[in-house]
């Protein structure tokens, strides 16, 4: 008979994740607030939200409760059922500090809510999965346009991203398929598998020739924009596209993105911009986050090699946990998303569902926790 137990208490199993509590350390106030130190000491959505997805991960619902109080505090209003929370939180331009910018940004919400479903089930707090679905009927109501041509998207944010003549200006590392398919499960009465599915065409139609991902595409009634006399880039939002695909088991785009591993076959380290559509490289040497994030996508590519090359450019920067001389936010979160998926302290499953270290631990010892 399994031993039914209270999730919290297989938290005496959990090793110490070094990463993790640097992260912690440096660029999380006690109150909860996600610092990015490098860009004006700014907090964003995304980074509150990268914040919620960790503390889950490292089971730590002390520090999770403190972010989402400060989430919601500062950034929704006081009430995520009522309000997406703004993206920008900053210094303002009188020297007062608080929200800059009010647009919500649609892959934070979603991240928010997803954490916040697999919370309600990894620690049986139901209230957090009251918040997520009124968010999630938020993000359906205010972040998704279906086009003249019936095709359903997800916006970037619900204002700024219709442009002229029916189209709309998208960003592919908003949808993480792992994601779109746990929410097609858990919320049925989205529209989550049209959205993934009418994702993966079109990123499989912009990266059909160098196998690469772009930061920002523009999609209308002629289908994707390639003309608008710049190259189409792939640099700091894109690398999040080789992460997710990586992460996702059996991934519908992993096949279409084998630029990046081509690329890395012949530099030391992923570039930080390249061409979409070319494959030429705009400019080398990415920063580190760049080479944590690729971790799971070589892994399931099976790309060794490239692996331990990139390992190794990780490694020499480690100082204590702390990546670099002058830590950045955002590569410390690549480093916690790409080596923690990589090193197993948490997976995903087939549906979506997150599979923290500290659960497996459990269920191992005592069978159902």
């Amino acid at each position: 008979m399994a031993l039914a137990l209270n999730l919290s208490a297989c938290g005496w199993f959990d090793q110490d994740w070094e990463r993790w509590e640097a992260f912690h350390k440096h660029f999380v106030q006690d109150d909860g607030r996600v610092i990015d130190r490098t860009d004006g000491a700014r907090s964003t959505s995304e980074g509150q939200a990268y914040g919620l997805f960790f503390a889950l991960v490292a089971n730590r619902p002390d520090v999770f409760a403190s972010v989402l109080s400060w989430t919601t505090a500062n950034l929704a209003q006081g009430d995520l059922l009522e309000h997406l929370p703004a993206w920008l939180w900053g210094e303002r331009d009188d020297g007062s500090w608080g929200v800059v910018d009010p647009n919500p940004a649609s892959d934070a919400d979603l991240w928010i809510a997803y954490t916040l479903l697999e919370a309600a089930r990894l620690w049986d707090v139901q209230q957090y999965e009251v918040v997520a679905r009124a968010m999630l009927a938020n993000v359906l109501e205010h972040e998704v346009v279906t086009t003249g041509d019936g095709v359903s998207l997800l916006l970037p944010a619900p204002h700024g991203f219709r442009l002229e003549d029916g189209r709309v200006r998208l960003n592919p590392s908003y949808l993480p398929e792992f994601q779109f398919r746990y929410l097609d499960q858990r919320h049925p009465v989205g529209q989550w598998s049209t959205l993934l599915a009418n994702h993966n065409k079109l990123l499989m139609a912009v990266s059909q020739g160098a196998g690469l991902a772009p930061d920002w595409m523009i999609f209308g009634p002629d289908g994707v924009e390639f003309s608008d006399g710049k190259p189409i880039t792939g640099s700091y939002d894109a690398i999040r596209v080789y992460l997710w695909a990586g992460m996702t088991p059996g991934s519908e785009v992993l096949s279409a993105l084998g630029g990046m591993s081509r690329l890395l076959a012949d530099n030391n380290r992923p570039p930080e911009r390249v061409d979409v559509l070319s494959g030429d490289v705009l400019s080398g040497g990415g920063p580190l986050g760049f080479s944590a994030a690729l971790l799971p996508y070589l892994k399931a590519l099976g790309d060794d090699t490239a692996i331990r090359a990139q390992q190794s450019l990780i490694e020499e920067a480690d100082h204590g946990g702390l990546l670099g001389d002058v830590p950045a936010y955002y590569d410390h979160v690549l480093s916690l998303f790409g080596e923690g998926h990589a090193n197993g302290w948490y997976g995903i499953d087939e549906s979506g569902r997150l599979i923290p270290k500290w659960e497996r631990s459990c269920w191992l010892i005592f069978g159902d926790c």
